[in-house]
């Protein structure tokens, strides 16, 4: 007798592929059989098809030519203080690209997920945020995505925008891999100890975007790692993980800090968010010391190659 077919996996379409976020999800998306085209604003790891996203009518053009049945948007601008100098930089490509991307999934007939931030959020007294507070960005970067997710949601009801948080992994700059760089050469240093988030392994949180392909939520949600931590909390993990002394990270306050180092964007005092509909979807990340602890001996090993 003849076996029966197995079901064709849906075609994915990933923009900001070559991207700390994208490269994760490029890899987990092909390791679960997924066909899956990576797209990015320059050639590179990952990249298959260089796209603007800025420009409605590339987007269009490439979107209809590879034809996906979804559309996972991780390209952003996130550099905080780059988009508080430059507001319409920030606004372009946090808030039109997604629209630009949105509408072309739609005329495609692919359903989009867009991943958010908890930028969106003010930090003042309402952590931890669930998917239904109010949103109040404090930052250009927050309110060019804050835009940006509504511009998703009102192109289609059907789509989903998944807010994450001091995402960490990979290559390029994060949060961890600044920590030991500074480590490796000042020997010790101060953190703040009263800004409090929800960090988010890079890796977990690829796996999580995944997972709810098959079953395709709309609306927001919120996806991190589980638990909470102060950038200072986090970074003594850090170090700890990474076989350094933790009593090399120093407390200091917000206030202290930025009197010597002055930056232009406001950061939220604590934006932890609560994962409540994903949750009720099954899908959740395991604690994120439980990820420092996977991932930071690599990162370690690394850095001091």
């Amino acid at each position: 007798m003849a076996q029966s077919a197995l079901p064709r996996r849906p075609a994915v379409l990933v923009t900001g592929a070559g991207g700390q976020l994208g490269r994760y999800l490029m890899s987990c998306l092909a390791d679960a059989g997924y066909p899956v085209t990576g797209t990015g604003a320059h050639e590179g790891d990952s990249v298959d098809r260089v796209l603007d996203i800025t420009d409605p009518e590339q987007v269009s053009n490439v979107v209809s030519n590879v034809r996906p049945d979804v559309v996972i948007h991780a390209a952003a601008y996130t550099d905080v203080d780059g988009c508080e100098r430059d507001p319409a930089h920030a606004n372009l490509v946090n808030g039109d690209g997604a629209a630009n991307i949105a509408r072309a999934a739609r005329d495609a007939g692919a359903w989009a997920l867009a991943v958010g931030t908890d930028f969106v959020f003010p930090g003042d007294g309402g952590a931890p945020y669930g998917e239904d507070d109010a949103p109040a960005p404090i930052s250009v970067y927050g309110s060019s995505k804050l835009a940006g997710e509504r511009a998703v949601l009102a192109t289609d009801p059907s789509f989903a925008v998944a807010r994450t948080a001091w995402v960490f992994g990979g290559a390029g700059k994060h949060f961890p891999r600044t920590v030991l760089n500074v480590l490796k050469s000042r020997g010790g240093m101060e953190v703040v100890d009263d800004e409090t988030g929800s960090p988010t392994f890079a890796g977990d949180l690829a796996a999580a975007l995944v997972a709810l392909i098959d079953q395709r939520p709309s609306g927001i949600l919120h996806l991190t790692n589980g638990g909470h931590v102060s950038r200072f909390g986090l970074a003594r993990a850090v170090a700890e993980a990474a076989g350094l002394d933790p009593a090399l990270v120093q407390p200091t306050t917000t206030a202290d800090f930025l009197a010597r180092y002055p930056l232009p964007a406001k950061r939220p005092a604590n934006s932890t968010l609560a994962n409540n509909r994903a949750a009720a979807l099954g899908v959740t990340l395991r604690p994120w010391q439980d990820a420092v602890r996977d991932y930071v001996p690599r990162l370690a090993a690394e850095v001091t190659a």
